[in-house]
């Protein structure tokens, strides 16, 4: 069986847009019984989400189970010495915590770890209870620190950038459980996958994530955060999107 390891970002979309080609390419894919597991820095939305943006903006159906979230890579890593737990970040965040059984608290005299995450609607009294926790001893979880998220206007900043502030006002940086960390390769391990193609668009989390893992190849793809001027040697192979690396896959398998 082909697995494939797909990242999403600025991979199959940006924004709401499709890359161009990624959804005929990715039905190809499901066409010759590839299975595909989406695992995917971005912490805003829940697996259901997910799965039905990527079937929204691709046409391929998609089941939220095949999802792998870093706000699922950090609820995991909570025990129950770290809770209450302090949450940042959107619906993917919170509800992967739920799904985890955590218990939660908005006090940061309270708090015995916080979960960050993109929140695209932060306040600063957010930053100052959050940063107050882990001055306090929290532990700090960051779901992620990519800087930006890419989208069909162009970058945005990432879950990098607030758990920046956080950890810059706390003067602590914080444990990362997404891409390209223990944490998720855990999760992605846990569904059996032995070899994979791997196929994102950031060096240092997707091809990082393969690098990580000697039974996984990478596939950097340049339409998203990674740009051919960039260092690319740690890439296994380089290809403009993702129907170019959906053609090195199948061709490799001996499929069209």
């Amino acid at each position: 069986m082909i697995e494939v390891i797909c990242d999403l970002d600025g991979v199959l979309y940006r924004g709401d847009l499709a890359v161009p080609g990624a959804p005929e390419a990715l039905r190809r894919l499901t066409e010759n019984q590839a299975r595909i597991t989406y695992v995917t820095n971005n912490s805003t939305r829940t697996p259901a989400q997910a799965a039905s943006k990527i079937e929204v903006v691709t046409g391929v159906s998609t089941d939220p189970s095949q999802v792998v979230t870093s706000s699922q890579a950090a609820a995991s890593l909570l025990t129950l010495e770290d809770q209450p737990t302090m949450a940042v970040g959107e619906k993917g965040v919170v509800d992967a915590l739920a799904q985890f059984g955590v218990e939660m608290t908005e006090d940061p005299e309270k708090a015995g770890s916080v979960v960050v995450g993109l929140d695209r609607n932060v306040t600063y009294d957010t930053i100052a209870r959050a940063s107050a926790a882990v001055r306090s001893g929290a532990r700090f979880l960051a779901t992620n620190t990519d800087p930006t998220l890419p989208t069909a206007t162009g970058f945005l900043p990432g879950a990098g950038a607030l758990v920046a502030a956080i950890a810059t006002a706390a003067g602590r940086d914080p444990e990362v459980a997404g891409k390209p960390h223990q944490a998720i390769r855990d999760l992605v391990r846990s569904r059996g996958i032995k070899e994979a193609w791997v196929v994102g668009d950031r060096m240092d989390t997707d091809i990082a994530l393969a690098t990580a893992e000697p039974e996984w190849c990478s596939i950097l793809v340049l339409t998203g955060a990674s740009t051919i001027d960039h260092d690319v040697s740690a890439a296994d192979h380089v290809v403009p999107d993702f129907e170019s690396a959906v053609d090195l896959v199948l061709s490799r398998a001996g499929q069209q």
